[in-house]
């Protein structure tokens, strides 16, 4: 099956799409048949945003056709797409937060009386009845920011059939979601293509494609490369078409040896009632200590303390073998800490400002002289860590938006070098990452700690932490389970100490 898949139903053919710049889309063919779940796979940048876009009608061809149903057609904008029958539930859902869950089912498509005002009886019903084969605990008169993030996906999906979705692109759609919350999703994107809707699924969670779809195609520097049988293949196939060569996608676990070696932050006894109790590890001068646990184990909660975003009700904190206390994170910056959230798109980084900006955004003062920044130092000093992480980008004016997230992310760890910081907080560090920048990121951390730099790793990826931490602290439910050795340890044995 390595042709590109001829379709009855919806075909591109010789897609070609150029940035300034950038060739992002270069002669792609390919097509998917109602009942059928296609995935689209490859690293960031390899053009999957660019052809989603395009299917959506937020970004045109340059060249290239696209026939829906047997006929050439043209989606000039989104309003498009919605009409011939395209809908999306992206990565970012596109919900408006203080509307209800009724208005933003129906959305674009409110039913109106014969004076011209909404029918919000009638809109309800409509959302009810959307929304019923999909969680019917969701109650439709709520807002839509008090939803957890699994119900509001579930709200965009329902706005989606509601606009009448012949196709349906799931971009990443398991982010943010429990393994639970993860196989609902997978049940109810099963029951659609039984009913005959095409469906377009694109995760960088190759395990989930290996369940779910029926093909794969592989896109490489904006190049179709192949199609997949996805009962057929393997992680390992999928992996080496994406990069173009064989390539492993762990680490394997080191021999760290903690004698003689110094502590950097010792954590004892720290508690905050309702998210972590009597938490106490110490992190070692050149170590990853990886927090592991299942969603709702307090890790993050358990990080955000340390740094000074909330206060603990009792506990201590030393760093250096010193006594502190973070009320702010600038406390914890100027003690060498730094952290780097999960939320990169919404919390990590300053999207319309540049990659140099984002990268000297916390040390601007020390570029000012006589009341103007001092351009060419900031240009200087960004450079060298553009070089020594091997960040990919058009110039350091580049917005940071229109960088993949592997380099973002490289940024993003940048700009706490620039400033200093020899403690690293890292939450989910690789999350919406691909495979190769996956692996470029796990040999920057395991370099940096090679240096005297101290991590502490918080990730749901059981693989990650084993593969990249030298010692693992189990947590479940706010409590601490055991601290082990990861060379010693399994998944397995994680989940047994969590759960015992």
């Amino acid at each position: 099956m390595e042709g590109f898949q001829e379709s009855n139903f919806f075909q591109t053919h010789g897609i070609n799409k150029h940035f300034p710049g950038v060739h992002a889309l270069k002669d792609v063919s390919l097509g998917i048949e109602k009942h059928q779940i296609h995935a689209i796979i490859g690293e960031n940048g390899a053009g999957k945003s660019t052809l989603m876009n395009i299917f959506m009608g937020v970004h045109q061809p340059d060249s290239g056709t696209i026939y829906f149903k047997g006929e050439k057609i043209t989606i000039n904008s989104p309003i498009d797409a919605q009409r011939i029958g395209i809908g999306i539930v992206p990565q970012e859902l596109n919900l408006v937060p203080h509307m209800s869950v009724a208005e933003n089912i129906t959305l674009g498509s409110y039913p109106k009386k014969l004076n011209g005002l909404i029918d919000k009886k009638l809109q309800i019903d409509i959302a009810k009845k959307a929304i019923a084969n999909l969680d019917d605990r969701i109650d439709v008169t709520k807002k839509t920011y008090e939803l957890s993030t699994a119900q509001q996906q579930m709200v965009q999906i329902a706005h989606v059939l509601t606009l009448g979705a012949e196709i349906i692109i799931f971009d990443e759609p398991t982010a943010s979601l429990t393994k639970t919350e993860s196989d609902h999703l997978f049940k109810l994107i099963m029951r659609l293509k039984s009913e005959g809707v095409a469906i377009f699924y694109i995760s960088h969670r190759l395990e989930e494609i290996i369940q779910l779809a029926d093909i794969v195609s592989v896109l490489r520097d904006g190049k179709y490369v192949i199609t997949l049988d996805a009962r057929r293949t393997s992680k390992q196939e999928m992996v080496n078409h994406m990069v173009g060569r064989e390539i492993s996608s762990t680490i394997l676990a080191r021999e760290y040896d903690l004698q003689g070696k110094k502590p950097v932050l010792e954590v004892d006894n720290l508690t905050k009632k309702g998210e972590f109790e009597n938490v106490s590890f110490i992190l070692h001068e050149g170590e990853i200590l990886g927090l592991s646990g299942l969603v709702g184990a307090g890790r993050t909660e358990l990080a955000l303390a340390v740094y000074g975003y909330s206060k603990p009700d009792q506990g201590v904190i030393k760093v250096y073998d010193r006594k502190v206390e973070h009320k702010h994170p600038k406390d914890a910056i100027k003690n060498d800490l730094a952290y780097i959230p999960e939320e990169r798109r919404r919390q990590g980084i300053f999207p319309e400002l540049s990659v140099a900006e984002n990268m000297a955004m916390p040390r601007l003062k020390d570029y000012v002289k006589r009341g103007r920044i001092v351009t060419k130092s900031i240009a200087q000093d960004v450079r060298q860590f553009i070089d020594k992480l091997n960040i990919k980008i058009a110039s350091q004016n580049q917005r940071i938006k229109n960088l993949s997230g592997g380099n973002q992310q490289k940024v993003i760890i940048s700009r706490w070098l620039l400033v200093g910081s020899k403690i690293l907080i890292l939450d989910e560090p690789t999350r919406g990452i691909d495979v190769n920048a996956k692996l470029e990121i796990h040999q920057l951390l395991r370099a940096l700690t090679e240096k005297g730099l101290s991590i502490l790793l918080i990730s749901s990826e059981m693989e990650e932490v084993l593969s990249l931490s030298d010692r693992i602290l189990v947590m479940h439910e706010g409590h601490a389970k055991g601290l082990v050795n990861a060379k010693d340890s399994t998944q397995e044995s994680l989940l047994q100490i969590a759960l015992s």
